[in-house]
């Protein structure tokens, strides 16, 4: 009868030291990330990439915008200098080439305009898509922050399914111990 419980009082301890020691490394490893120069270096960063490419999209839109009146403007221009009915023939068909260049442009800005307003108002498919130009950047012109923020990442999420495994395997425990 002894030898059962010796045996389980061993199992019970060993499984105490693992836990602990499970626990310090899980604590360990919390307090390197949460302290990390890494992540305020890169969300620096990125926040500071974020201000260009909006700075850098509100003046493309401003400078399409100011096209886009340009042209409408010229368009009309263009409309009011209709030939009359007695025009050559040649003259209609070189206003209506100028009309058409026109036009072709106009729709040219403004698409262009459409697609700059989309780039800095919309959406991608886990942040605004300014952000995620900005986050290309980012780890075009500095890899090595980027790399270190991947393997800061990569740890945490390891931490976390660590904890959540511990967390189920405790769960585990205390049902086959209850009654």
């Amino acid at each position: 009868m002894d030898n059962p419980n010796k045996a389980r009082t061993r199992l019970e301890d060993a499984g105490q030291a693992f836990e602990a020691q499970a626990q310090a490394l899980a604590t360990e490893q919390t307090a390197l990330l949460e302290g990390s120069p890494v992540q305020a270096r890169y969300t620096q960063a990125l926040g500071e990439y974020v201000e260009q490419k909006a700075e850098q999209a509100q003046a493309l839109e401003q400078r399409l915008e100011s096209l886009v009146e340009r042209q409408q403007a010229q368009l009309q221009q263009n409309l009011a200098g209709r030939p009359g009915w007695l025009a050559l023939p040649s003259t209609r068909a070189t206003w209506e080439q100028c009309n058409q260049r026109c036009q072709a442009r106009l729709l040219q800005l403004q698409g262009r305009l459409e697609r700059v307003q989309e780039l800095h108002h919309g959406m991608g498919l886990y942040s605004p898509r300014i952000e995620e130009l900005a986050v290309r950047r980012l780890r075009a012109e500095q890899p090595e922050l980027a790399e270190q923020w991947n393997l800061q990442r990569q740890a945490e999420r390891s931490l976390t399914e660590a904890q959540r495994r511990s967390h189920a395997q405790d769960l585990g425990r205390s049902r086959n111990s209850s009654p």
